[in-house]
Order: structure tokens, then sequence, then C-alpha cells
């Protein structure tokens, strides 16, 4: 078998599952910018929860006040959360991490984004197909495609690399069920965790593109 039969008979990259997780921990660490978009939405919620809070008055006007801004809020948070993507690939790629430019990239695409939270939504139903929710996003950001390409590349990562996406998703269950049970700042920790873990996923699928598109 030739050297290049060889490349493909070896697995997406030589990382495994924690050198992907250590690797995403030391670049959100070396580059803290990255984690602005999800505490800004983490600040946004919690603004938002305390306009739900009771009403003794029943004022119609305050309650109709309060909706409009708890759905603009959920937009901007929804829009953070894709945003938050960029900026990590940004940060993974060393290019400049530019959170305006970031929030307005998402936005652009939001009818794309989502439609593809909805059926990542749906993937996660299934249990078994969660793996393929988490890569379909962060492919979407990455390829800049649409979602059924990035179905279609989520699964030929997982037929690669199935065992480290899987230790990948229980580091994620289990960190982010650790972290939000840290008294009052448990929630920011667990969004910053999940910060990391998208860089980590974006390494997945940039060696899985590394050794298998190269050629």
């Amino acid at each position: 078998m030739g050297e290049r039969g060889k490349e493909r008979m070896r697995g997406p990259s030589d990382r495994r599952a924690m050198e992907h997780l250590t690797l995403g921990f030391n670049l959100a660490m070396a580059r803290p910018m990255v984690f602005a978009p999800v505490l800004l939405g983490g600040i946004i919620s919690a603004f938002i929860d305390s306009f739900w809070g009771p009403d003794p008055t029943g004022f119609a006007p305050i309650l109709f006040f309060a909706s409009i801004v708890s759905i603009v809020g959920s937009i901007i948070t929804f829009v953070l959360n894709f945003a938050t993507i960029d900026m990590a690939r940004d940060a993974y790629m060393d290019q400049p991490l530019d959170l305006g430019r970031s929030f307005n990239y998402a936005l652009s695409r939001f009818l794309t984004f989502f439609i593809a939270s909805i059926v990542a939504a749906l993937l996660s139903l299934t249990i078994i197909l969660i793996p393929v929710a988490i890569l379909l996003v962060v492919i979407i950001v990455m390829d800049e495609t649409g979602i059924m390409d990035a179905i279609s590349q989520a699964f030929s990562v997982l037929t690669k690399d199935l065992g480290d996406v899987i230790i990948l998703l229980v580091a994620a269950i289990v960190g982010s069920f650790l972290l939000g049970w840290v008294p009052i700042v448990g929630g920011l920790l667990a969004a910053c965790y999940s910060v990391v873990l998208d860089i980590a996923f974006i390494d997945v699928y940039h060696q899985y593109k590394k050794e298998y598109l190269a050629f």
C-alpha cells in the first residue's frame, strides 16, 4: 500500500479527543476575547429574566413592554450564540477577533442559523444523532455552507472519528453539568466551557478536512 493509502487508513489526525479539548482550552485562554459573545449573552439573559418577575400591578402596558424586551433579547442572544462560533473559528484560524463583525456575520445568516437550530434540535431528540447536531452548526460556520451539505459532512466526520467525537460529547455533558452547579456564576462558566468545546469540535473538523479532503 502506498503512502497515500496509509495516510487514509489513519484517523482524521494524530490528535485524540482530550488533545482537541486541551487545544480548545489553551487557545481560549490565550485569546479571552473569544468569550465575549457568551458573556454578553449571559448578561442579556439575566436582564430578560428580571423582566419576567412577578408584576403586582398586572398593568397591561408593562407586561407588553416586558414581552417585547424578552423577544428582542432572545433574538440577540440567539445571534450571539452563532457569533461565538464565528469568533471561535477566527481564534482557531489565528484571525483578528471582532465581536461586531462576528455579530453582523451571524445576523446576516439569521434564517440559515434559525433553520439549522431547528434541524439540530430534531436530530438531538434521537440522542444518537446529537454529535451530528453539534457538528452541523460548526460546519455551517466553518465552511459558510448550507444545511444539507453540513449534515453530509457531519456524517462523514463521524465515520472517520466517531470515538473522539463521542468522548468530546461526554466531556461536554459532564463538564456543563458540573459547572452549572457552581453558585451564582455557574451559568456563565458553563457558557465559557461551551466556547472551549466549540474550538475542540472546530479542530476535529479542520483536522478531518486536512486528512481526507486534501487530495
